[in-house]
């Protein structure tokens, strides 16, 4: 029996036993081959685990150019279009301008691609719930055909799923097997790669590194199941309220889960008195999504399988 690869983060929008599973399975399965090893096929043994970590925030490319400009670094990796490292986020305020919430998201639009052709009404049940109760089909589906993923709710007033053009799975797929094939001639240490000229993205660079690592080893390089982009985990040391004191725990997990989020929101609890914008780290006030952005850590799980050697 075929082996069936689940949803991202293992997500249930679809019930058990539903025919979309074994769609999106096929999608996957389309995408691993001849790129990278799928041992489910093969047969071939996992050895080992590696999470592949990298900075959601654009660092390489924005502080490069900007690099002493780090409020105008921040305000343009707020426009989406600048959200590189398979990390975006939205960014709420409210009537005087503050910060109310950031949302990050790491879903792909493969999937929710996938989703809006399998069932329009879950699609759109799935934004109402996510973004507002105000999204309408005509929104997603304009004049009843096909989905329009850059829809206002996924982009101006809202955030699902990625909409940058490189941000894919396909692409993460074809990055981890661009570091198989560049196994011979790959630089020894990701500070190297950092040399200039510098790659324009983190994200790359670090996972072409690990795998070629895995393939000069002798081993070749899958992918872990439940194959995704997800939010490996945040950091808010030095995160302080407006008294100076630290903050709270102000994050939440919207879709998947700690270690493999797809969705997670930072918003301060009404009762707290106070908005994210109100906030400092490091001692300089939160005006920009991306200040938090830059605390966000981003990884691919991938796996060393042995070849029989």
């Amino acid at each position: 029996m075929p082996h069936i690869f689940d949803t991202p983060a293992g997500l249930r929008d679809v019930p058990s036993g539903s025919p979309f599973l074994t769609q999106w399975s096929d999608t996957v399965a389309g995408l691993l081959v001849g790129r990278v090893v799928n041992p489910w096929v093969t047969g071939e043994s996992v050895v080992a685990e590696r999470s592949i970590v990298w900075i959601g925030f654009p660092r390489t490319r924005l502080m490069g150019s900007l690099r002493d400009d780090r409020a105008g670094a921040f305000a343009a990796a707020d426009v989406r279009n600048q959200q590189f490292e398979y990390c975006e986020w939205h960014t709420q305020r409210n009537a005087a301008g503050k910060i109310t919430k950031i949302t990050f998201c790491t879903e792909t639009g493969e999937y929710w691609g996938a989703l809006a052709n399998f069932d329009r009404n879950l699609v759109l049940n799935l934004y109402r719930s996510l973004v507002s109760p105000a999204v309408s089909m005509n929104d997603l589906f304009p004049g009843g055909g096909s989905y329009l993923p850059t829809n206002r709710w996924n982009t101006t007033d809202g955030i699902v799923h990625y909409i940058v053009g490189i941000n894919t799975l396909a692409a993460a797929v074809g990055v981890v097997a661009g570091g198989v094939g560049f196994a011979s001639s790959v630089t020894p240490d990701n500070q190297a790669q950092q040399a200039d000229p510098a790659p324009p993205h983190a994200a790359d660079p670090r996972v072409k590194l690990d795998a070629a690592a895995v393939t000069r080893l002798g081993f070749g390089v899958g992918l872990r199941e439940p194959i995704g982009i997800y939010i490996a985990g945040w950091d808010d040391t030095g995160f302080s309220k407006p008294d100076g004191s630290p903050a709270g725990n102000y994050w939440r997990i919207v879709r998947g889960h700690a270690g493999a989020a797809l969705r997670v929101e930072y918003q301060v609890p009404a009762g707290e008195g106070f908005v994210v914008g109100d906030m400092r780290i490091g001692g300089r006030r939160i005006a920009y999504g991306s200040q938090v952005a830059e605390h966000i850590t981003v990884m691919a799980g991938a796996l060393a399988i042995s070849r029989g050697r």
